[in-house]
């Protein structure tokens, strides 16, 4: 392992440069590092650098959404603030979210993110060249590529304002090889992150199709890659390629699970797991905290016989996998949430609602047996819907409940149009209620880049989300 942490010292420096550090840095290099050679170098050096993490580094999405309410049970009740108090910032949508001074702030992804896109680079720019069979350069490539995408989609979504909403808004720094960069790199425009993304994505689908599809060993595979490049089309409008790219992911499946032949005992329901045929790609970590709990909207939206419902939120949880605690099920009731999975259900729905919008090939038909074929696997006794009134509509709110608490809904209210939404929040049991507002298009809807990135990065232009004005709340 040692070769692996002179690697990991090298491409940290690289990164220190790429977000402007001073070149004087360098000096402090390792004088023995190892460079890889072989592919299991490389395929090594993705991994640690991709699933070697213990940390929530995107759980801020959580709290941005409309699926998430403060748990007045769980609050504390003395003059000693505790939880709330560190989620106030970001969960009432302030300008200022990640400054917090005890740095109790959430995790704002941006620079975990750019540690990973490093690690990828440094694999792209060698692995072509490394000693092994054609296959493992392929794959270790392709995966690379796939990552690489799945990175920038993120951050682009969080930094960037809506693809559908202002293409040429400035993105993110887009970074494509491992090579030094001094005074920092310029914002590209969202277009230009997507386009890079669809490139990645597209190529990897075409290097992982070349060789038989591994499932099941925290890699990531041609079926994820295909699920992520609909994914993207669909944020682009793009809804033929949307559908092409779900397609292809759903042929290459294993199928959905049903979970109306499934029952979890008295053990939890989690989707973050292998044995579920839906489940493709597993990842991270998720954690909510406790004095946060579901919306009662979310939760009315599963109607009765929905066993997402039974499993993911159940009234008599006694050993949970995720921490969050429904109030309106009953007080110390506790919840399972989806973990990090990536699932070819999010494949159907995807495809259901390209097939609603597309101008050149609409099927409602075919959207409509996307639907179904969905809520047969998850609603005991379910009657297959006919009607197409309302069709899109139906369709993701069936979105809404599937993925949620999978980093989706905030990214989807962007592309739906950034509606206005408010929340209530108090830090105590004994405060009153205030209601805090986002207004629709609020400039909040393209997050703020932390102080200390913008430091780093002389070249960073800031959101204009940075010089709101304090949002205030008013008394309920």
């Amino acid at each position: 392992m040692r070769k692996y942490r002179n690697i990991y010292i090298v491409l940290n420096l690289i990164f220190s440069l790429m977000l402007g550090a001073c070149s004087d840095f360098l000096e402090e290099s390792s004088q023995d590092e190892t460079i890889p050679t072989t592919t299991t170098d490389y395929s090594e050096l993705l991994m640690m650098y991709m699933y070697k993490t213990s940390k929530y580094n995107y759980n801020v999405l959580y709290y941005l959404d409309d699926d998430l309410k403060v748990n007045e049970s769980k609050l504390p009740t003395g003059d000693y603030i505790w939880g709330p108090a560190a989620l106030i910032r970001t969960f009432t949508w302030q300008p200022d979210m990640w400054e917090l001074e005890n740095g109790a702030s959430p995790d704002d992804g941006y620079e975990y993110t750019y540690t990973q896109i490093m690690g990828i680079n440094a694999v792209l720019d060698g692995v072509g060249d490394a000693v092994g069979t054609q296959r493992d350069r392929d794959l270790i490539r392709a995966e690379a590529l796939g990552l690489r995408a799945f990175g920038y989609f993120r951050i682009v979504n969080m930094f960037g304002e809506p693809y559908n909403y202002n293409k040429k808004a400035l993105g993110v720094p887009l970074k494509l090889t491992a090579a030094l960069v001094e005074n920092g790199i310029a914002r590209s425009t969202v277009e230009e992150v997507y386009n890079q993304i669809v490139a990645d994505l597209e190529e990897a689908s075409k290097l992982f199709a070349k060789h038989p599809k591994t499932r099941g060993n925290y890699r990531l595979n041609g079926t994820t890659v295909d699920i992520l490049l609909a994914r993207a089309y669909l944020y682009m409008e793009e809804y033929d390629k949307a559908i092409t790219a779900a397609t292809q992911a759903i042929e290459s499946a294993e199928g959905l699970s049903d979970y109306t032949k499934m029952s979890h005992g008295e053990k939890e329901f989690s989707l973050a797991r292998y044995d579920l045929s839906e489940v493709e790609w597993l990842y991270g970590r998720t954690y909510i905290d406790p004095s946060l709990c579901p919306t009662g909207e979310l939760l009315t939206g599963f109607t009765a016989g929905d066993k997402r419902r039974d499993f993911w939120f159940p009234v008599d949880a006694t050993w949970v996998h995720k921490q969050l605690c429904p109030g309106e099920l009953g007080n110390n009731s506790g919840a399972n949430t989806p973990g990090n999975a990536i699932r070819i259900s999010e494949a159907y729905l995807t495809r259901a609602e390209a097939r609603v919008l597309s101008p050149t090939n609409k099927d409602e038909s075919g959207a409509l047996a996307d639907l179904n074929e969905l809520r047969r696997h998850r609603i005991v006794g379910y009657t297959d819907e006919t009607s197409t009134t309302g069709l899109l509509e139906k369709i993701r709110q069936e979105r809404r409940l599937e993925l949620c608490y999978e980093f989706h809904r905030w990214f989807d209210l962007r592309r739906y149009g950034m509606p206005s939404i408010s929340r209530e929040f108090k830090q105590r049991q004994q405060d009153q209620y205030k209601i805090y507002t986002l207004k629709e298009k609020d400039p909040m809807y393209t997050l703020p880049f932390p102080l200390d990135i913008v430091n780093k990065n002389i070249q960073l232009v800031q959101n204009a989300s940075a010089k709101a004005p304090e949002r205030e709340g008013v008394l309920k």
